[in-house]
């Protein structure tokens, strides 16, 4: 009995040995027809909606870890060393230059500590015998306690560190000498200007002369590559740990050097470089692989008319024997496939090809040229994903690092091919990666037109400035030959691979990008799905609920003639027996 038949009542024919059931079942198999095809079709289109929001997925996973290496520095990993460990450490951070430094320490950064003169028995012992006031100023505030009779060391100690608006900026803490107990007052900050001073209040005991300047607050004294020169004078800091004197690189500081100092060498982290470049690899070829999978998997089998316009060839190929995968021929698949293939294939935007006669251009301007290629080989496992030659890789590193970054993940970084005029700035998401024909004419000293783009440019000075609303919007350029004439060149704004990546990415998975497109035309395909089998369950109820009717008073009809006919031979037997 069909599942649309809620609530009826089942007869088998007890009567007349029928079984209606069965019959109505092998009828309503032929009326569920059409409702079988829809739900196969909804099924086949919520496996195509499944698989695109997968993707979805996967590719804002790419775009996010891609986000994470989109300035060329991110691949330039620094390690910085020490050649005296105990009186120096050093890291460096991916700004940092290699090369080395010389550094002198000349003192350490210290607090201020005072230690009291007189020494107590114990912890417990009252340091007054009346009441007392004392106060002590750090960081021109000044803080006053109230130190009634008989309050101990100790509980002196809780009345300094309890102070009002003494947030750990000194402490006061017992020293045992061995044969008595010292009150010891901290200023918690280093550097000169952190000095503690203990008020005279007339509290004797606890009064400025009562306490010894056992380590006076200092700032940090260094040189660096022998700056500054003179003997006397030095690169002071409130810290041992100084991260503002060579750029990336943290010093941290143990103990004081000879004049000799030591020598802090800063150098490219190869292995850590390699490593970031096989992060993204690994990243983008976990798409690519998604990619050829999406068309590779399940059976599809599309009989009705509705469809997409992303998925028309979906079901133009259509027949019940075909098989085909859960988004195969799918036209827009097919493009993110070919964008992202053509991104990883072709030239970076920006570069030019390198001229080792003029030495001029970009010594890596693809990726095939650092050694990441496509797989071809039809029989490799790793076939249409990237593959990286390990030595080609290192070899590009070890020719030029920066060069092999900027091909990755260059960023509004300009060049030209004229002496005349020079790259200036441009806005990174706003002027857009490419090359543009820079024209202008100068008369009697000073611009009177220019055009970049073919666009008018905007003059201030010696400045130019691409249009708003154009590619070349934020673009500025330098004129630096002021000479009367009419010139001409070409500005190129690089994109790394990265970048280019991370724009395709984020068009495609944008609010009205292709895979949003996609997923709102399936699922529109499975509303109307949805709404077409509804109807058709409640038309089955209804075919369903005929059929027991009709076959109901068959039965009953049935039943009658049956007893119609018993009645008679009944009849007949009477008669007979008469």
């Amino acid at each position: 009995m069909s599942d649309y038949w809620s609530g009826s009542i089942t007869f088998t024919g007890l009567n007349t040995g029928t079984d209606w059931d069965e019959i109505i079942e092998a009828q309503m198999a032929v009326e569920e027809y059409r409702y079988n095809s829809m739900t196969e079709k909804e099924t086949a289109y919520e496996e195509k909606l499944a698989a695109v929001q997968d993707l979805e997925t996967q590719m804002t996973t790419l775009y996010q870890t891609l986000q994470e290496y989109d300035s060329a520095s991110d691949f330039l990993t620094k390690s910085g060393t020490s050649s005296d460990e105990s009186s120096l450490t050093v890291s460096a951070d991916n700004d940092a230059e290699a090369g080395s430094h010389n550094v002198i320490i000349n003192q350490l950064a210290q607090n201020d500590i005072w230690s009291s003169d007189d020494g107590y028995a114990s912890t417990d012992t009252s340091i007054t015998d009346t009441d007392q006031t004392f106060s002590f100023t750090y960081n021109d505030e000044t803080y006053t306690i109230d130190v009634p009779a008989g309050t101990t060391l100790s509980e002196f100690v809780n009345l300094i560190n309890n102070a009002s608006g003494n947030n750990n900026d000194v402490r006061a803490s017992v020293i045992n000498e061995g044969s008595a107990y010292h009150l010891q007052i901290r200023g918690m900050d280093l550097g000169a200007d952190n000095t503690v001073t203990i008020e005279d209040t007339g509290f004797d005991a606890m009064g400025p002369d009562a306490f010894t300047n056992t380590q006076q607050a200092q700032n940090a004294q260094i040189k660096v590559d022998g700056f500054p020169a003179a003997d006397d004078e030095w690169i002071e800091r409130s810290t041992n740990t100084i991260d503002d004197v060579i750029d990336g690189v943290t010093l941290q500081l143990k103990s004081t050097t000879d004049d000799s100092g030591a020598t802090v060498t800063v150098e490219l982290d190869t292995d850590a470089m390699v490593e970031a470049i096989e992060t993204v690899v690994s990243s983008i070829n976990t798409i690519l692989q998604l990619l050829m999978d999406l068309q590779d998997q399940g059976t599809v089998s599309d009989t009705t008319s509705t469809a997409t316009a992303s998925d028309s060839d979906d079901d133009d190929d259509d027949d019940e024997d075909s098989e085909a995968s859960v988004l195969a021929s799918n036209s827009s698949l097919d493009l993110i496939q070919s964008n992202l293939k053509n991104i990883l294939a072709t030239k970076g935007v920006g570069f030019s090809y390198y001229d080792s006669t003029a030495e001029t251009g970009d010594l890596f301007t693809s990726l095939s040229t650092i050694g990441i290629s496509t797989d071809a080989d039809e029989d490799s496992e790793t076939f249409g994903l990237l593959v990286i030659d390990y030595d080609d890789l290192e070899a590009a590193i070890e020719e030029d690092p920066e060069a092999v970054a900027d091909l990755l993940s260059a960023d509004a970084t300009g060049t030209t091919d004229s002496e005349d005029f020079s790259f200036d700035s441009a806005i990174s998401g706003t002027t857009r990666a490419g090359d543009y024909d820079v024209s202008y004419r100068i008369e009697n000293g000073e611009i009177v037109e220019a055009y970049i783009n073919g666009n008018a440019a905007s003059i201030s000075g010696w400045t130019l400035t691409g249009a708003s609303g154009e590619d070349e919007s934020g673009l500025a350029i330098t004129v630096d030959n002021t000479a009367d004439g009419t010139y001409s060149g070409t500005v190129s704004l690089k994109q790394g691979k990265i970048g280019q990546l991370v724009d395709s990415l984020e068009d495609m998975t944008s609010t009205e990008g292709t895979l949003q497109i996609m997923e709102d035309s399936y699922q529109n395909v499975l509303d109307q799905l949805a709404e077409s089998i509804s109807k058709e369950e409640d038309r089955l109820d209804l075919v369903e609920s005929r059929l027991r009717t009709r076959y109901s008073n068959l039965e009953t009809l049935l039943t009658s003639y049956d007893n119609l006919s018993s009645t008679i031979d009944s009849l007949l037997s009477s008669l007979t027996s008469d």
